[in-house]
């Protein structure tokens, strides 16, 4: 049993998404989001951020923890920002000798859905059947839901097998 924490860090909301790998059995523990506030200070959101995360590890205790990586930007500040968010979530991560994984969006779609190219809607479709979540499902718990079972997924499967999925 291993339980994965999967995160989508964002400097406006960040997406949160727990599950428990058992043998070759992924199922669905929790999911959250954090909005920081568009009006906060920067320095105050990241403060969210690690603050969030932290207590999410405190409260499950992941075995793992997965990390969506930056995608490619236009916008050099935009990556440089959501850089920094990943930097909170990761400051909160390290320690304990915790291994921190880190998925391409592209990556997850495609062992989640099979097209790397697929768009957040048809990615939170198939985590929600996947994980049988009939409630409300943010796109941003979703994408943390996707990196976790991505993760997972990986963990349990051969190369030959994701291609498959």
């Amino acid at each position: 049993m291993s339980i994965i924490l999967g995160i989508d860090p964002g400097t406006n909301i960040t997406g949160y998404g727990i599950i428990n790998a058992d043998k070759n059995k992924l199922t669905y523990i929790h999911h959250e989001i954090i909005k920081t506030g568009l009006k906060n200070l920067y320095t105050t959101k990241l403060s969210l951020i690690h603050n969030n995360t932290q207590r999410l590890i405190d409260i499950y205790k992941p075995d793992e923890i997965a990390l969506e990586s930056v995608f490619f930007s236009v916008n050099a500040g935009t990556a440089i920002k959501l850089g920094q968010a990943r930097g909170a979530a990761l400051s909160a991560c390290s320690g304990d000798d915790r291994i921190i994984y880190e998925y391409s969006p592209r990556r997850v779609k495609m062992v989640i859905t099979g097209n790397g190219a697929a768009d957040k809607d048809e990615l939170q479709k198939f985590v929600k059947r996947k994980l049988r979540i009939r409630r409300k499902l943010e796109i941003d718990a979703s994408d943390a839901l996707g990196v976790a079972l991505c993760h997972g997924i990986s963990c349990i499967n051969t190369p030959d097998e994701i291609k498959s999925i």
